[in-house]
């Protein structure tokens, strides 16, 4: 689909090592934000009664302008594949 996945982990590089061999098993890289600076830039949201970050998905064009935005409000609320390749389509047509 002509896409790249840059999953980022606002956690230190040991646990986004960790994330990467469990999840990823190095098909792909997980980057980390230890300082959050990503994280803060982005608004993504930190909860502490649904046990922490939220999730955050965001979908940017080859310019650099975020085409599709999706936040969470729970840890498990993150959109389905199919909803993601959807928008992936619709923004190679642009």
């Amino acid at each position: 689909m002509d896409a790249y996945l840059y999953p980022i982990l606002v956690d230190s590089i040991e646990n986004a090592q960790k994330m990467e061999q469990k999840y990823a098993r190095n098909k792909y890289a997980i980057f980390y934000d230890e300082s959050k600076k990503v994280s803060k830039m982005l608004n993504q949201q930190v909860k502490i009664t649904k046990l922490g970050r939220m999730p955050g998905l965001l979908i940017v064009d080859k310019q650099g302008i975020v085409q599709y935005a999706y936040y969470g409000d729970s840890m498990k609320d993150i959109p389905e594949n199919d909803a993601v390749f959807k928008e992936l389509e619709k923004i190679n047509k642009l």
